[in-house]
């Protein structure tokens, strides 16, 4: 093989080693460094509540770290304010560094459920009057919103359920509302956006090209190697511009372009992609972990 050559089992022992299972357990208590350190090296953690075992974004650190304590990532997430919720790979808990990157596609925010657009415009006055209430009441979770008179409070079919969380959601997604905490029953509660992110985070500006460019450098850099599918699908980029993005990034040496056994498309690997000789070890694996992505 060339310089540029990689076998699959490198490839697999470099994306394995990208995602945190180049090194064994810590021998003593869990803690939230360890934490921290998870979901930086991962870039974010999809949430998700379907579950058998429990909730994606508690098995995921565990099939790295082994057992710990869930309080200890919900008061890292929730009260340490270094993490936030987030769309970035579907719904997500991401360091709040990222917030700044994903500026353009709040402002492109796609309401949902699907539909749900005709209902803002219709009713404008409750949509701001929502904002309202948070701003005076404080955190709010759709449970603590009424709704208009003659409006029904339940939205046929759709997961998000009422009217009021779709509202708060739109917030959310648009970047007017954060999420402040999770509820013991898992409902999301909210606060206005100013309270909950960093002023210095909160404020950058960061131009559509430069951000996507970033994403995929902390793609690449979860993934060890990948294509430019799979550091596209990392932040849920079309494909289409993260293409352009790749090659730029070649080009200025930050991405590295190699083939790898018996795939058909070209791979990118991050220069400091760690090259294990061998990984030893097993780990319960949730659907939603990105390894499986």
């Amino acid at each position: 093989m060339s310089g540029n050559d990689l076998s699959l089992a490198e490839a697999r022992r470099i994306a394995l080693a990208a995602q945190g299972f180049d090194r064994g357990r810590p021998a003593g208590r869990v803690d939230r460094r360890h934490l921290r350190r998870i979901i930086n090296q991962i870039g974010l953690l999809q949430i998700d509540f379907v579950n058998v075992l429990v909730p994606a974004q508690y098995l995921v650190p565990f099939s790295r770290l082994g057992p710990y304590r869930r309080s200890s990532l919900d008061d890292l997430v929730y009260r340490g304010r270094e993490f936030t919720e987030q769309w970035a790979h579907e719904a997500s808990i991401l360091p709040v560094e990222t917030w700044p990157l994903l500026r353009h596609r709040r402002a492109s925010y796609r309401v949902r459920p699907h539909g749900f657009e005709g209902f803002l415009k219709r009713h404008p006055g409750y949509v701001a009057r929502v904002l309202d209430e948070v701003r005076k009441r404080g955190p709010l979770a759709a449970e603590d919103l009424a709704v208009p008179e003659g409006i029904r409070r339940r939205i046929p079919g759709a997961w998000l359920g009422t009217v009021p969380r779709a509202v708060l959601e739109t917030h959310f997604g648009r970047g007017q509302l954060a999420v402040t905490r999770r509820r013991s029953n898992f409902v999301r509660e909210y606060d206005l956006t100013e309270r909950l992110i960093p002023r210095k985070h909160r404020l950058e500006r960061v131009e559509l090209q430069d951000a996507r460019r970033l994403l995929l450098l902390r793609a690449a850099r979860a993934h060890g190697v990948g294509t430019v599918a799979d550091l596209a699908d990392y932040f849920r980029m079309p494909i289409r511009e993260a293409t352009h993005c790749v090659a730029d990034l070649v080009k200025s040496g930050e991405l590295r372009q190699v083939q790898v056994e018996g795939w058909k498309a070209p791979a990118y690997l991050h220069p400091e992609a760690r090259r294990p000789r061998r990984i030893a070890g097993a780990a319960l694996l949730s659907p939603f972990d990105p390894l499986i992505w």
